[in-house]
């Protein structure tokens, strides 16, 4: 059984995955970080955000298994 937080937790995260997501596609991708400068260690700002963006949901996706809201279904059933 989902306890609050776990539910709570897992539409905050599903929530989160979304916007990571709607920030790689268009309209907002072009508007946010379709550039080439700055330079951020010789790459261009674009690489950088797409980088950015998938370390960023790598470190949810671990403090979620830390917390192991995702595993909170398989310990339910008998």
């Amino acid at each position: 059984m989902h306890t609050r937080s776990s539910r709570w937790a897992t539409r905050l995260a599903l929530l989160y995955f979304v916007l990571a997501t709607a920030t790689l596609i268009w309209p907002l991708y072009p508007w946010l970080a379709n550039r080439i400068e700055p330079r951020v260690w010789g790459l261009p700002f674009s690489l950088v955000w797409i980088l950015g963006v998938i370390t960023a949901n790598f470190l949810v996706l671990v403090l979620l298994y830390a917390l192991r809201v995702i595993d909170d279904r398989e310990h339910d059933s008998p």
